[in-house]
């Protein structure tokens, strides 16, 4: 089992930047076809309502994510040469090689001398990503470079009633140190066998790009979309999420023996209202436990809807309390993964939206 303990890794700031443009459900409605008492029910059961995505298709997760790192080197009392390692969780890289990771190592200033690659991970990335930020501090390094994120706009065909109105963009930057804290505990799954569910089939090497990659397809619900664009097979994912996450919690409580009641604030991947009710429900948690509203405001985040849900609804109590907080993720891949931490008043501030003239101050 994938049942891990750390004793001497700290999370020290959680930056997060989202798209420089904000859409409503209302401005996508005529293109979706949605009517009033339509729009009505999906703000209600899925939580449809706003989203922030970039304003052209030249900004990149990284550059989000550059963004996001700078405010922490211009914030915190860090110099860039401390970095030993930038890890880049994403699904939307800026170019299928070279690693972007290593892109933005020079791209940031940091040290020749840094580990720098990408992971290729969504739903769950941040916390795979964290687990192996955690692992490079045990195994001797000092100050790891976390950078989560996707620009998911560009995942979905326009006319993607299913997820083009779900999808947001965003890129975090989390800082990681050495300490002497309390132990953190990391639950980490992987199950294969579900992969057509959640898929860009299209754009690899196992299925190249042809003319037909580009010609939008109907499915069985008249739904538009290209085989270059993401597929979700709604159902079978909210069967696996509700399947896999509570009994992931179960065995979180039962490995680290910390009690529910213990726990601050359950941070979760913010899929859709719906799915995240049901996993509330499941675990007999309150809405002040379990925030719900990132979807709703800024759209599903990917790989930065953990750290997104910190700035953006709970950056005060991250920024000055003492906490002991739950992240879990889940999705595409499928994947899955939950850790408790604890949290000593770190820098976390609201959330940003994206400028193109970001500068370093140091």
């Amino acid at each position: 089992m994938a049942q891990l303990t750390f004793n001497n890794a700290k999370v020290s700031a959680i930056v997060t930047t989202v798209g420089d443009k904000k859409v409503t459900i209302e401005d996508e409605a005529e293109n979706f076809g949605y009517d009033n008492k339509t729009i009505k029910r999906l703000k209600k059961r899925i939580g449809f309502n706003s989203r922030y995505v970039v304003s052209n298709e030249e900004i990149c997760t990284s550059d989000l994510c550059y963004q996001s790192a700078i405010d922490i080197f211009n914030n915190v009392s860090i110099n860039k040469t401390d970095i030993e390692a930038l890890l880049f969780v994403t699904q939307t890289a800026d170019y299928k090689a070279p690693s972007t990771a290593i892109i933005l190592q020079d791209r940031l200033g940091l040290s020749t001398d840094t580990i720098a690659y990408d992971i290729n991970l969504g739903c769950s990335g941040f916390i795979n990503g964290l687990f192996t930020a955690y692992a490079m501090i045990n195994s001797g390094l000092k100050k790891v470079l976390l950078l989560t994120g996707d620009v998911a706009s560009d995942f979905a065909y326009k006319n993607d009633k299913n997820l083009t109105p779900l999808m947001g963009d965003a890129g975090s930057a989390i800082l990681i140190e050495k300490t002497n804290s309390s132990d953190s505990y990391f639950v980490l799954h992987s199950d294969g066998s579900g992969y057509q569910n959640l898929i860009i089939p299209d754009a690899g090497c196992r299925n190249k790009v042809n003319a037909a990659s580009l010609i939008p397809m109907k499915d069985n619900d008249g739904n538009l979309r290209r085989s270059i664009d993401m597929f979700m097979n709604g159902g079978e994912i909210f069967n696996f999420t509700i399947k896999v996450v509570p009994k992931m919690f179960d065995e979180l409580f039962e490995f680290s023996n910390v009690k529910k009641d213990e726990i601050d604030y359950f941070v979760l991947h913010q899929a859709n209202r719906y799915i995240l009710q049901n996993i509330a429900k499941r675990l007999e948690l309150s809405d002040d436990k379990l925030p719900m509203k990132t979807m709703t405001v800024y759209g599903n985040q990917n790989s930065s809807s953990i750290p997104g849900t910190i700035n953006g609804f709970l950056n005060e109590q991250f920024s000055n309390e003492k906490l002991k907080v739950i992240f879990a993720g889940f999705g595409i891949g499928l994947s899955w993964g939950v850790c408790v931490v604890e949290i000593d008043n770190i820098y976390a501030p609201k959330i940003k939206i994206y400028t193109i003239n970001t500068k370093c101050s140091i």
